[in-house]
């Protein structure tokens, strides 16, 4: 087994404290400056190297960035994901991700590990359940620990006292109506299986700012999303829907292409999809663009920032990011 080279057989071999050693190496003025070419000298040669533990008990910092996101088979917090990564490559920490399965437990139980001195700051996405309950105090709580928090997506109607980064949804939707205004759509449907959520409502607020005679179909469970829409297509009168997720978003494809109705000429649809995944589909299907990898930059960006000036009483930042309509065969 290899021998550790260590501060104390580096002191040993000199004949010197721990504490002269560990200073030389640190370029301390208490030292003289012979002294530390003589330790620096036998350190580079005995292939010494700092301990990354100790080092980062000794600043009292432990390098980690925690997330959580709320659901891993959502392609949309993957691309997150991938934003923070790629953030965090070119910085001095890392990352541990927990996800929390839209469990308020299982978020409190993230969070509480964290908060025990296992990161320097957290990036998080409320978990559905949290959300339907309005129950916050747990990540309030993160605040009178010390700990930066950043909240992404998901924003609480009522401020945390945190920094947040989210995308413009109100906006979004009424973007998305006036393009199918504009292209002759006059009985424009919400098609919805988040409605409970933050998101949802601020997307069909924006949907309902916009509609004189509104349609609204906005069901939890899928199927009975399905048989609503079914029904509602069934009349003839929609020509156009807007869906506010990827499972209405695909369930207003099928729907449409059950009744055999003809994009762009009978009906339009613009929803939120997986981009890499609508790429390799026919047909490509007009959606929302949230630009997820950059949400996880600005993100990110944001913590590091926190936790590279720390500043006392700083004021929180409210960043919302612009979505963009790509157009696809659903609606061209």
């Amino acid at each position: 087994m290899k021998n550790v080279v260590s501060l104390k057989s580096l002191a040993k071999e000199l004949n010197i404290s721990v504490s002269t050693v560990s200073k030389s190496l640190n370029d301390s003025e208490e030292i003289s400056a012979q002294t530390k070419i003589r330790v620096k000298n036998l350190a580079k040669l005995r292939g010494y190297s700092p301990n990354p533990i100790a080092v980062r008990l000794q600043k009292q910092e432990t390098m980690q960035i925690g997330v959580i996101v709320p659901n891993i088979e959502n392609p949309f917090f993957a691309s997150v994901l991938k934003g923070i990564d790629e953030i965090t490559n070119s910085s001095k920490y890392n990352i541990i991700t927990f996800f929390s399965n839209e469990s308020l437990q299982k978020e409190k139980e993230c969070l509480d590990y964290f908060s025990r001195g296992n990161v320097d700051g957290i990036l998080i996405c409320i978990a559905e359940e949290t959300n339907k309950k309005k129950t916050f105090d747990h990540i309030i709580d993160i605040k009178q620990k010390g700990i930066p928090l950043v909240l992404f997506d998901r924003i609480p109607m009522q401020p945390l006292g945190f920094d947040v980064v989210h995308v413009n949804d109100y906006d979004s939707i009424v973007s998305a109506y006036e393009y199918l205004e504009s292209k002759n759509c006059n009985n424009i449907a919400f098609v919805s299986s988040i409605p409970t959520l933050i998101v949802g409502r601020l997307r069909e607020d924006g949907y309902l700012s916009k509609a004189e005679s509104p349609t609204v179909i906005a069901f939890e469970d899928l199927d009975d999303l399905q048989l609503t829409l079914q029904n509602t297509l069934k009349k003839g009168k929609v020509d156009g829907l807007i869906a506010a997720d990827i499972n209405a978003t695909l369930l207003c494809n099928r729907a449409i292409q059950t009744r055999g109705l003809k994009y762009s000429e009978e009906i339009s649809l613009i929803g939120y999809v997986n981009a890499a995944q609508n790429d390799l589909s026919y047909p490509k299907i007009s959606y929302i663009d949230q630009h997820p990898q950059e949400i996880g930059k600005q993100t990110t960006r944001m913590l590091l920032e926190r936790l590279e000036s720390k500043p006392e009483g700083k004021e929180t930042k409210d960043v919302v990011l612009n979505t963009t309509i790509t157009i696809g065969e659903t609606s061209a």
